[in-house]
């Protein structure tokens, strides 16, 4: 009887202290909990965004800027930033890659608007699902896009159309290179230049041609003009290889010609400063690429953001002009 009594002692003893133990082991974790909010620079992890940018070109410099100015940007709010694109410019590799990227369900996407529906369905696919779509240096029109970060292409074209006028003195026929016809920008730059050359009576644009964005294609495109049009007095190269070509063709046929570009290539600036080149107008891919990620991460804290946030262009030259046949050599 004594025994039976210890052990039901016992038993209550242990109950009790197994009790005891468990409230205070509870009580300090919660008590842990409250000092590490407290503490200073004990902030709670929070999982990073993922970010992917696509560009049009892996290895072009003009993209790796952009990327370098998102991933400045990234690094500053916490995110992380993945970057991929095809090796060779290549619209279709472009679209797999985006569906790639929606398929991984990232927190947002960057993208080139490339035109076209198979465009706008791909980014109108990944905003259903819920991932936030950036286009960068050209719009995709139409689409359910969150916002465009970029050059005022109608702006930039526009700009152009007056710098040509200007070095032309109001007179002669103009040859233009597009780089796509397909890409949102480049069509709408040549709105702009089409607008203000429409202003001047004794000016026209003779034929507008598309260099696929290669300077060998820009270039043939160029001596296709000048057969076709012997009277050509300036050629407006509206993609970054565009004046490069047309500086290859006119040095081949051993002629000159009103020059402008766009961007500013190590060559084109060089070729600017020499004369070849009137003038480029120069984008702000830095900006672009900073300015995404910065809208981003307003949109991620709930913020209103801007459907459209235009990047800076500058102008590089406009002196030491090559002169039109018969004014000099180049």
């Amino acid at each position: 009887m004594f025994n039976r009594k210890w052990s039901i002692a016992l038993l209550i003893l242990l109950g009790g202290f197994l009790y005891t133990l468990v409230q205070f082991i509870l009580s300090t974790n919660r008590l842990q909990h409250q000092v590490d909010n407290l503490l200073p620079g004990q902030a709670q992890a929070v999982p990073s965004r993922r970010i992917l940018l696509i560009s049009q070109e892996l290895d072009n410099p003009y993209w790796q800027s952009i990327e370098q100015g998102a991933r400045k940007a990234a690094g500053k709010y916490g995110m992380d930033l993945e970057y991929t694109g095809p090796l060779r410019i290549n619209p279709e590799e472009q679209l797999s890659l985006l569906e790639q990227a929606i398929a991984s369900r990232p927190s947002a996407i960057i993208v080139q608007g490339t035109g076209g529906a198979d465009s706008k369905g791909l980014i109108d696919r990944a905003m259903a699902l819920g991932i936030p779509v950036v286009t960068v240096d050209a719009d995709e029109p139409g689409s359910r896009r969150l916002f465009y970060v970029g050059s005022d292409n109608l702006a930039a074209g526009e700009e152009m159309g007056r710098l040509v006028a200007e070095a032309a003195n109001g007179k002669g026929t103009v040859g233009v290179l597009l780089g796509t016809a397909r890409a949102d920008s480049q069509r709408l730059r040549l709105e702009g230049l089409r607008s203000i050359i429409a202003k001047y009576p004794d000016m026209n644009i003779a034929d507008v041609r598309t260099s696929d964005i290669s300077r060998l294609q820009a270039s043939e495109q160029t001596r296709s003009l000048l057969a076709a049009h012997p009277d050509l007095k300036a050629v407006v190269g509206f993609s970054s290889l565009d004046g490069l070509g047309a500086l290859d063709a006119v040095r081949q046929l051993r002629t000159n010609r009103l020059l402008f570009a766009f961007d500013d290539l190590d060559e084109t600036k060089e070729a600017v400063q020499k004369g070849l080149i009137k003038l480029t107008l120069v984008q702000q891919p830095l900006e672009m690429g900073s300015t995404a990620i910065t809208l981003l991460h307003d949109y991620f804290q709930g913020k209103t953001v801007p459907n459209v946030s235009y990047t800076s262009i500058r102008l590089i030259g406009d002196s030491g002009i090559a002169k039109p046949d018969g004014e000099g050599a180049p």
